[in-house]
């Protein structure tokens, strides 16, 4: 529901401002965003290093123009063939990453980018030299153009978001944090370490390829070292190891010149403070920034609409501590009493209450205070007050001698409440049991930590 909120204006906005230079701007944007989501792939998924990714947008770039110009090749059909040239010189330049790392990686990549370049403007008789290429065949208009590099720019986002949360993502993580322990774990460096190569140089052929039949005219100087520096910036202010992060930079790359245009205010100076200020002061990229506060504010009605939106199954209890929710099933006379861990809820326990019916048992679970659908704790959050809430909703269902559950911190109120009232406790039963004093949480994680307990998606996000 919300990618469709966001998704639905961008399709829409074009034909309410009709203006052939917003929307051009609009579609170098997605194009932007695909190169630099290529090179995200390579750098802050697989944690290798390219200063050549622009080097892949020309080949893209000039590949596409000359079969559509020279052999009259439909527009898909050339396009395609110039994503599969780059993918193609993109497998050729990952093998050397098998070899090299760090600096040196660095420099084999910025030797090729000088390379093309130098090959695209020597090259007079086919590429046109420094002069360029004019005159590139569009899709129709600046409408066609937008809508079609915007629709395959949603349908890769969509790709690209599956590849890097399956399995393949985690194989890119794990060999960006350490290829020791990555190989130990069963990874295949090799097969991993050119996918990124591969893929990410296909994005960047697919960018220069639109980039060319939207703009009309190209040029070597256009994919230079100035254009992968760009696009380098783009991943590093936005923030690497996140799609969002491409997107968000390749925004202020495309957008913010356009908007200062008119003022006397040098870019250069913008953008390079700006990469200074994220790198010292917001190493994880502004994406992250926002993120977090997208979770703290931005989403709030979404979780006021799915609490209202979903049926509470269960009961609620009066306590001091205000409305504590509770779900109950069986009418046996053995109570068992299930308390949840950590950032849980009763649901953790539920596929266990969907196969008992009828039993000896009489089975009970709790949101603790500040979880589920209870709600916020009026005391000071930590175990002897959850040991104290728990000791008085058993006390107000008139329950003794239970078999306390526990998992995970549950397991630690449940041992403090049995320390306090033996009366309550007849069996106590751990389940991935935590520290008898809880886990030890750093405080400057607080923040976080309390994001979590009031966002969906990010909950989600981690299941």
């Amino acid at each position: 529901m919300k990618a469709l909120l966001l998704i639905i204006p961008i399709l829409v906005l074009p034909l309410l401002v009709k203006s052939g230079f917003f929307i051009t701007i609009m579609s170098l944007f997605f194009i932007n965003s695909l190169a630099a989501m290529g090179l995200n792939l390579i750098m802050g998924y697989a944690g290798q290093i390219s200063i050549g990714q622009a080097a892949f947008m020309g080949i893209g770039a000039y590949t596409s123009s000359l079969l559509t110009m020279r052999l009259s090749l439909p527009l898909p059909l050339s396009i395609l063939c110039g994503t599969l040239l780059a993918a193609f010189l993109g497998l050729f330049l990952g093998f050397p990453s098998l070899r090299l790392s760090g600096f040196y990686l660095a420099i084999v990549t910025l030797g090729f980018g000088v390379a093309v370049e130098q090959i695209l403007g020597a090259w007079e008789g086919l590429t046109g030299g420094y002069i360029g290429i004019r005159n590139i065949p569009s899709f129709g208009s600046d409408l066609l153009n937008y809508y079609v590099v915007s629709i395959t720019f949603f349908i890769i986002l969509l790709i690209v978001m599956n590849l890097t949360k399956g399995r393949t993502g985690r194989a890119w993580k794990s060999l960006r944090e350490s290829e020791i322990a990555s190989r130990v774990f069963g990874v295949n460096l090799t097969k991993y370490k050119v996918l990124a190569f591969v893929l990410g140089s296909a994005l960047a052929g697919l960018a220069g390829s639109f980039y060319a039949h939207v703009i009309g005219y190209i040029s070597p100087t256009d994919f230079g070292l100035a254009r992968s520096l760009d696009l380098l910036a783009m991943v590093v202010i936005g923030g690497l190891g996140t799609i969002s992060g491409s997107i968000l930079g390749a925004f202020l790359y495309t957008v913010l010149p356009f908007m200062l245009s008119r003022t006397q205010f040098s870019l250069s100076v913008l953008f390079g403070a700006l990469l200074v200020l994220t790198i010292l002061f917001m190493p994880r990229g502004l994406a992250y920034y926002a993120r977090i506060f997208y979770y703290k504010y931005l989403e709030i009605p979404f979780v006021w609409w799915e609490r209202r939106r979903k049926r509470i199954e269960g009961k609620v209890l009066h306590t001091s501590s205000g409305l504590v929710h509770y779900v109950e099933k069986g009418s046996g006379t053995v109570p068992l009493v299930f308390v949840h861990g950590n950032w849980g809820s009763w649901r953790w326990f539920k596929p266990l209450f969907d196969v008992v019916e009828n039993s000896r048992y009489r089975l009970i679970a709790a949101d603790l205070p500040g979880f589920g659908s209870s709600d916020k704790p009026k005391r000071p959050i930590n175990l002897e007050n959850y040991a104290k809430e728990l000791e008085e909703i058993l006390d107000k269902l008139n329950l003794k001698e239970c078999v306390l559950i526990g998992h995970s911190m549950g397991t630690s109120i449940i041992t403090k409440l049995a320390s306090r009232r033996s009366d309550l406790a007849k069996k106590l039963v751990f389940i991935s049991p935590s520290p008898i004093k809880g886990y030890r949480t750093p405080k400057e994680s607080f923040p976080l930590l309390s994001l979590y307990r009031n966002s969906f998606s990010l909950v989600e996000s981690l299941i």
